[in-house]
């Protein structure tokens, strides 16, 4: 059985996603409400499932 990799998102590109400035995804990550892997100090990765959870919870307020 193959295991597919989901895809990942720069944070510039979660931004044009949600329709929000760079620095709301940045606090959405710094608050937890948005997971995302962090490969480096300054590199961070957002999973897309993390977006359809954020999505999902924020519907659900």
């Amino acid at each position: 059985m193959e295991q597919q990799l989901s895809k990942f998102y720069t944070v510039p590109e979660v931004a044009k996603l949600l329709r929000v400035k760079k620095g709301y995804v940045y606090e959405l990550v710094a608050t937890r409400k948005l997971r995302a892997v962090k490969l480096s100090e300054r590199r961070l990765r957002i999973p897309e499932a993390a977006i359809n959870d954020y999505i999902q919870s924020s519907m659900n307020e």
